[in-house]
């Protein structure tokens, strides 16, 4: 009865058929080793990596307040103008570090097509090359890294600060056009809204000095007050005339002369009803309210057309700050530095993994032959048919 072979026959007797052929063994794992060891050691020139990790720019300046400055009505402009938020501010550094622009003067700079041995005819094909060992990246912290792997660390060091200095400057460049646009285009809307500031002050004068309204509240309130003095004294006469008739009649000196004032009060109150008095500040009641109406719908509009126009000045103001200066956006928490140390080759993982992977082909190959060699004792078909197998190669051989 023929029982399955376990785990640790199986592995003893694969241990065994090695141990048979040790020099093949032996042969088939050292050799390999010995090469990769040879060549990580002398022939394959080890890669450095250097560094840098820089903050974003900030998003608290005077560009990105003007939003909220403008208010709901007039904030589309920002985006029109080209003004760019915190976050995008980050984008456009981050497209900065990934230009062909700035990876040319790198190029140009530190003579990198003689650096690598760059044979090709495509300027495009060592861009490729560069960006091979170039790389861009946010950290946990959402800070900026870029990092650079060559073969000499002096050199990947050089190209990290260059780049750092560079893109800062670009940055700059970037950030003052935008100024420059949004302040050209602020300075034409103030001119603008002079020539309508102007123009509504005009038509406001205009329209006080032809209806006789300068001040609605006091001259309403002292027409008001105008009015009710004419009809209380016109009442008092009304009743020294009633007493008088009564006392001396209709023919006495005194009820003419009340008689007299009691007419003067009623045509001075029908003249200030009809609006004859405007020359001296009295309004007529019936076309008060539209002239009202009128009087503040101007006065607001001026109000604000003087609210823009100072909101432009003061933002025009900003925008030439912000034109004018040159600060370093890109604050720099990790410089880079020159790091000696390898990144590759990985000498322990690369002769790890050629000891294991030849040992196992060797492995393959000292059971195959102990297989065949056991074949062959017993007749097998398998065995013929390895004969001839290698027999062909023997008949090559001679």
């Amino acid at each position: 009865m023929n029982e399955n072979p376990g785990l640790i026959e199986s592995f003893l007797h694969i241990l065994n058929n090695n141990l048979k052929h040790f020099k093949l063994f032996c042969f088939i794992v050292l050799l390999p080793t010995v090469f990769a060891f040879v060549s990580v050691m002398w022939l394959i020139k080890p890669t450095y990596s250097a560094s840098a990790v820089v903050t974003p720019p900030a998003s608290s300046s005077n560009l990105n307040s003007l939003n909220g400055l403008l208010g709901s009505g007039v904030s589309s402009y920002v985006s029109l103008l080209g003004l760019s938020s915190g976050a995008d501010d980050a984008d456009a550094i981050w497209t900065i570090f990934n230009s062909w622009e700035l990876h040319d003067m790198v190029l140009s700079k530190f003579d990198l097509a003689k650096h690598y041995k760059f044979k090709g005819h495509f300027h495009a094909d060592l861009l490729k090359e560069f960006r091979q060992y170039f790389s861009i990246d946010f950290t946990k912290e959402n800070m900026i890294e870029i990092s650079i792997e060559d073969e000499n660390y002096e050199l990947a060091s050089e190209m990290v600060s260059f780049m750092l200095a560079r893109a800062d400057s670009m940055y700059n460049v970037f950030k003052t056009s935008q100024a420059r646009q949004a302040r050209e285009y602020f300075e034409k809307r103030i001119q603008l809204c002079l020539g309508t500031l102007d123009s509504l002050e005009r038509a406001f004068v205009d329209f006080q000095v032809k209806n006789n309204f300068y001040d609605p509240s006091f001259q309403m309130e002292s027409t008001i007050k105008y009015l009710g003095d004419l009809q209380a004294e016109q009442e008092a006469v009304s009743v020294e005339m009633n007493y008088e008739k009564l006392n001396r009649g209709v023919d006495s000196k005194r009820y003419d002369e009340l008689r007299k004032r009691h007419s003067s009060l009623e045509s001075s109150l029908s003249q200030t009803l009809n609006g004859k008095r405007q020359s001296l500040g009295i309004v007529a009641l019936k076309k008060s309210p539209g002239l009202g109406a009128e009087y503040l719908r101007k006065e607001s509009e001026i109000k604000v057309q003087e609210a823009l126009y100072k909101l432009l000045r003061q933002q025009s103001e900003q925008l030439q700050l912000e034109e004018a200066k040159q600060l370093k956006n890109l604050h720099i928490l990790e410089a880079p530095w020159p790091n000696d140390k390898k990144i590759s080759p990985r000498r322990g993982v690369i002769l790890m993994f050629t000891v294991l992977v030849f040992s196992l082909i060797a492995t393959v190959i000292c059971n195959m032959l102990e297989f065949m060699a056991d074949a062959s004792k017993r007749g097998a078909p398998v065995a013929r048919e390895w004969a001839s197998f290698v027999k062909f190669f023997r008949r090559k051989k001679v």
